[in-house]
């Protein structure tokens, strides 16, 4: 009875021992697994993420801003949708935003009663026009040009010092592919 005693228990170790070594190997191999994958993914999202370039240069923002205000204020190709806005200041005063629209285009804008200016938007379309054509479509050399600043990316940013006012340039192949704007709202 005791040899068969010990018999048994020197077999469950054999088999306990076996186990723990078959889990080990799932293990290694669960973990180089998970390396492999965690090595892939972090060399495509740096693939993934293109550098940007920002470009300060406080006047040539506020002209661009004031440019692409006045052009959408004026141009007929817009469709304007208006809501009344609370004013955070004044709880008695009712402001209104204004979005204006054409194709793939849409603007932003905050108007209070004894003023208007844009808040934000995104430019899709080659019809939309301004500060020396810059437009949908141009190349960068167009936009180094305007910028007077060499264009080493397909993302582009021009701000002001304070980041109040920003234009976010998006280029693919070379060619402008949208222009996305925002400015300061209080």
């Amino acid at each position: 009875m005791r040899e068969h005693l010990l018999t048994s228990i020197l077999i469950l170790i054999l088999l306990v021992s076996c186990k723990q070594t078959e889990t080990k190997k799932a293990e290694i191999v669960e973990q180089n697994a998970t390396i492999e994958l965690k090595t892939e993914t972090e060399k495509k999202v740096e693939e993934n993420i293109a550098e940007e370039q920002f470009v300060e240069n406080d006047s040539l923002a506020f002209a661009f801003e004031s440019e692409l205000e006045n052009y959408a204020l004026k141009s007929s190709l817009f469709k304007i949708v208006l809501k009344p806005y609370q004013n955070h200041h004044d709880k008695s005063v009712i402001d209104t935003m204004k979005t204006m629209t054409f194709d793939k285009t849409k603007l932003e804008f905050y108007k209070a009663k004894n003023w208007e200016s844009i808040i934000g938007g995104i430019i899709k379309n080659p019809e939309i026009k301004f500060v020396d054509s810059l437009n949908i479509g141009i190349n960068k050399r167009a936009l180094e040009n305007i910028l007077k600043t060499k264009i080493e990316s397909d993302k582009v940013t021009l701000g002001n010092l304070e980041q109040t006012s920003l234009f976010f340039f998006q280029f693919e192949n070379g060619i402008l592919e949208s222009i996305k704007f925002e400015g300061y709202f209080d």
